[in-house]
């Protein structure tokens, strides 16, 4: 029984990105014209977050600083492989984060463009461009949570090896010993580079043909980055959860009934 479901519309809004390095700079779309000085009409204030994660298969750490000044990520606390980090920061259009990993010669610049014009949870994903040591970006603008029982997850492939067979993220309902034989275990496969809305509990992920493992503990309205990462030969591959959320004691996965759990709706792209 098919399990997954494609809305007709792609509902989030994407940012297109690119590859930035050394002086070139990744620009997006410009923001929309502001009111002129006296006029009636006022901006709304948005709350806008920014999630950053460093997938950059590399031993060096990765700081990050706004506009030349504002560091986000300085040397003391820098973004290291495999971590997300949310910030306090309010990003407006035009603004420039400047990217370096400490020790290469390699740095990159993301400028904003266009923002949602509304609340919004603002995902960039720094990474190794295919056959380069370049930086490429992946960015997404997660909308708003409504009042549901589903999560958002963005499910994005940053593993750098041999990609001859497509991989897939494996996610099931997660079962306590003893519950198979009174329970229906749901399975579906999800394509990578795809942002989802899925039930909220707790699931067991996989990829499809490889040893990487996560037990993904969703809660409900809220956003989620399930990341593939690493490189073959150099760095084991594993799947990244952000934000984590602690497993209870005794916590079960339940569901006897078989039905749709996840949707598609968004698509992150990358240079």
């Amino acid at each position: 029984m098919q399990l997954i479901k494609v809305l007709v519309a792609l509902a989030a809004p994407v940012t297109v990105c690119a590859v930035a390095v050394s002086d070139q700079t990744n620009k997006l779309r410009a923001a929309p014209p502001q009111p002129a000085v006296g006029s009636m009409v006022t901006s709304f204030h948005f709350d806008q977050q920014l999630i950053v994660c460093n997938a950059y298969p590399s031993t060096s750490v990765m700081t990050l600083t706004r506009n030349s000044q504002e560091p986000l990520a300085d040397t003391k606390r820098p973004l290291r492989f495999r971590e997300c980090r949310k910030f306090d920061t309010q990003l407006k259009a035009h603004d420039k984060l400047d990217l370096a990993l400490l020790g290469l010669e390699i740095h990159g610049t993301f400028e904003v463009g266009s923002l949602p014009a509304s609340d919004a949870v603002l995902l960039l994903v720094l990474q190794r461009r295919d056959r380069s040591h370049l930086v490429s970006f992946q960015s997404f603008a997660f909308p708003t949570v409504t009042e549901s029982n589903e999560a958002q997850v963005a499910v994005i492939d940053a593993f750098k090896g041999n990609k001859s067979l497509a991989a897939h993220l494996r996610m099931e309902d997660h079962l306590m010993s003893g519950q198979e034989k009174t329970v229906t275990k749901r399975v579906e496969e999800l394509n990578f580079d795809r942002v989802y809305t899925v039930e909220e509990g707790i699931y067991d992920a996989s990829v499809t043909g490889r040893k990487a493992n996560k037990v993904l503990n969703l809660a409900k309205q809220q956003n989620f980055v399930v990341l593939r990462t690493g490189e073959e030969g150099h760095f084991p591959e594993s799947l990244v959860l952000f934000p984590e959320v602690a497993l209870k004691a005794g916590a079960v996965q339940a569901h006897a009934y078989f039905g749709l759990f996840a949707s598609v709706i968004g698509v992150l792209l990358a240079a």
